[in-house]
């Protein structure tokens, strides 16, 4: 099944599948833009890269949790009213108080379907550890991946987006006999090297990952756009795996 990708920067991108659009985590502030999480501080590095009617007609938004690298005042402006909305718990509010109604809200392993376009598209959220440390992770808070099975006729294309997850034995176990075609992971080692400990996927973590859930495209994300993404590129590039596709910010790619 032939897919579209725009890296847009950080966590957002909009995925293209046939004439459905399907649209993550939209962060916008401008490159300059310091965000204050209370533990920390941090810059936007780089302009988000997208034109206006990129937004346009995109039939399913999901938001993988309410940090302001993941949801910020401007890219809740591009949702528009006509989009469905999958999000975790603690995103719901800032949603509704935005006055988008048309959201399900899911918890760890729980399942939404959709029919749109006359694709079947079934959602289910993947538990995200959002720090190795156990008490980052609980201040951080709980946060979702998404596990897609996106069915047109007889073709299906099944898509893991990990959101933000440290590696953790518990959830690839979970993952491990789920078929993958398209891996989507957070990368940047957030705040690696700090006393809050790494909050995000690091190389190492993203090569077990792979050596265990097998995907046939990694398509990395989440990395060089803010300051507490502390990883550089070259450390994914270093794995040296050919399935790992290393994309400029605002490319769009396609593939089949």
């Amino acid at each position: 099944m032939e897919f579209t990708f725009h890296w847009i920067g950080g966590a957002t991108f909009i995925l293209g599948i046939g004439n459905l659009k399907i649209a993550v985590d939209p962060v916008l502030c401008e490159k300059g833009t310091i965000h204050d999480y209370f533990w920390f501080k941090s810059k936007r590095l780089e302009e988000p890269i997208y034109e206006e009617n990129d937004f346009e007609n995109i039939d399913l938004w999901l938001i993988t949790h309410n940090h302001k690298d993941h949801l910020d005042k401007k890219g809740l402006s591009k949702i528009a009213d006509s989009s469905k909305i999958i999000c975790n718990q603690n995103s719901s509010g800032i949603l509704k108080q935005n006055g988008k109604t048309d959201l399900s809200i899911l918890n760890w392993k729980q399942t939404k379907e959709y029919k749109i376009k006359d694709h079947i598209i079934t959602i289910e959220a993947i538990p995200a550890i959002h720090g190795v440390n156990p008490v980052s992770a609980w201040l951080a808070g709980k946060g979702n991946g998404y596990y897609l099975s996106i069915t047109k006729e007889k073709e299906t294309i099944s898509i893991y987006i990990t959101g933000d997850t440290v590696y953790k034995n518990s959830i690839i176990k979970y993952m491990e006999n789920k078929p993958i075609d398209l891996l989507i992971p957070n990368m940047g080692a957030a705040k690696e090297g700090s006393w809050i400990m790494t909050l995000t996927l690091n190389s190492k973590m993203l090569a077990k990952m792979i050596s265990r859930l097998d995907p046939s495209i990694i398509i990395p994300v989440h990395y060089g756009t803010f300051e507490h993404y502390k990883e550089p590129v070259e450390k994914i590039k270093a794995i040296a795996d050919e399935r790992i596709k290393i994309l400029e910010v605002g490319s769009k790619t396609k593939w089949t």
